[in-house]
């Protein structure tokens, strides 16, 4: 999947897709998919555009599970699988060092 183009409908069609195959015994409804597909867009945006993301998303780009949790409002604890699996799959891999404050120049000197 090329997530860069289209990526709003991109993202929200992925939620969909693997809430419905990976956490099919936690139905949501469709409000609540587009809340989470909203919130990752914004991560995703995050990432290449440098949109400011609230606390409850800097939680999960710094991989900070306690703080995500109680960051959280009721869709998006529902959801953590999801923007794991987002993180994974779709993002990066320096995006850890991004939220953690890095510039990619700074990324780049430590190699």
């Amino acid at each position: 999947m090329d997530i860069v183009a289209n990526a709003e409908k991109q993202i929200r069609d992925w939620v969909g897709q693997n809430a419905k195959s990976l956490m099919s015994e936690l139905p949501l409804a469709a409000r609540e998919l587009d809340h989470i597909a909203m919130c990752i867009h914004h991560i995703y945006r995050w990432y290449h555009e440098g949109y400011p993301i609230g606390d409850f998303l800097t939680a999960v780009v710094r991989n900070d599970f306690m703080s995500a949790c109680f960051k959280a409002d009721d869709i998006n604890r529902k959801a953590l699988y999801l923007y794991a699996l987002f993180l994974a799959n779709k993002v990066p891999f320096d995006y850890r060092e991004m939220a953690m404050g890095k510039t990619r120049k700074e990324q780049n000197q430590d190699d």
